[in-house]
This record gives structure tokens, sequence and C-alpha cells, in this order.
């Protein structure tokens, strides 16, 4: 999609919304250097996880940082690792609350003091504990908010729009080849390039003979 965009100069290509399931799993090499750069070329990611720990041990800590600062928008659902809750409860911040101190003689309350101290907004323990339905959201420069997911199946009008015949499709023209890349040499942790393993097996066989 790249190359064709760039060959064509954007003219006559059509916005694309890439869903990758499972990001964590399977590491793609070049996701953490394209999440910089499709943008402006219409290519929107839409990237599900299942911790950020996962996250790491795929791309590596650094390439994982990059594709995280390049999600603009970010929803949270309950997590299960605590990883993951210290860095919401980090990202969340805090608010300024008063800490009450008494001071006690011979049974009596002699003083009483306020100290202003920072609470975190929601604690790690209090983000593992979340109900199903509650989500923590993050966009671009606006604060952080909670939201609620919905059941669509409890709405008449959502639930109309499951029964709705999708459109026609018209059939795509033919296209002419797209000149490959130069395949990547080098590759995160935890990823195996299938074709190397085949390149590698052959040159040993040709040692060996």
């Amino acid at each position: 999609m790249i190359t064709t965009y760039d060959q064509a100069e954007g003219k006559g290509c059509q916005p694309v919304l890439l869903l990758v399931d499972e990001a964590g799993r399977t590491a793609i090499p070049s996701l953490a250097d394209h999440a910089t750069t499709v943008a402006g070329r219409n290519i929107s990611l839409w990237i599900a996880l299942q911790s950020l720990s996962q996250l790491e041990a795929v791309y590596g800590k650094a390439r994982a940082q990059v594709i995280r600062d390049n999600m603009e928008s970010q929803i949270y659902y309950r997590p299960t690792d605590l990883a993951t809750a210290n860095y919401l409860e980090e990202r969340l911040g805090s608010h300024s609350q008063y800490a009450h101190s008494t001071t006690l003689r011979e049974g009596e309350e002699t003083s009483q003091g306020l100290a202003e101290r920072p609470i975190p907004l929601l604690t790690a323990q209090e983000i593992l504990q979340l109900r199903d339905e509650e989500v923590i959201g993050f966009h671009r420069n606006l604060p952080p908010f909670q939201m609620k997911r919905i059941d669509w199946r409890q709405y008449p009008a959502l639930k109309q729009k499951t029964t709705l015949p999708p459109p026609p499709l018209p059939v795509l023209p033919n296209v002419a080849e797209i000149p490959m890349l130069q395949s990547q040499k080098t590759f995160p942790a935890a990823y195996i390039d299938p074709d190397m393993i085949h390149e590698a097996t052959e040159h040993e066989a040709d040692r060996l003979h």
C-alpha cells in the first residue's frame, strides 16, 4: 500500500483502516517504523494487544515505545497484569488531597493538622478491579477519561443495523505487479523470518556437500 501510494502520489488512493489484532503475538518487523509515517498516506492503524508487556517482549522496549507514541487514541480495558496497571496509574496522574493527622495526649485530642499530598486518580489496584464495561481512554491533548462500553443487543437501532445487507462490491481491476522492496535483514527479538531460515538451511546444505 505504501509503494502504491508513493508511485501514484496519492492520486486515486482511498483511506485505509488497517486492523492488526493480536499484534503482540506475531511481530510485524516494520510496524514501529511505519507507525510514524503511514498517517501521511491516509492509512490508520488499529492495534489490539493483551498487555503492554507483550508488546515489549515481541518488539523490544524502544520499538514498543515508538508504537505507543504514535497511537493518538488509546483505550484500555481492565488489565490482568500489574505492569500495565502501574503504567496506567502513572499515566492517569494525580490530584491534590489533604491528609489528616491528629495528636492525642492522655486519650484526648490536642491538635489536628492537614497536609496536602498528591493522590493517584486511580491506583493500580483500583484499575485491576475495574468492571467489565469500564474503559480508560486517552486521546492526543485531551485529559484522560473514563468510558463505559455498551451492549449493542440492548439498543434496537443498533440491533437493526446487523440485519442490513452488505453493499455490492465492484470487481477489482487488474493491477500491475508491484516491485518488492529489499527485504529487511535485521528483525526485533522474538521474530523469526521463514525466508532467512530457508536461506540458512540451503547454505548449510551446500557447505556440507
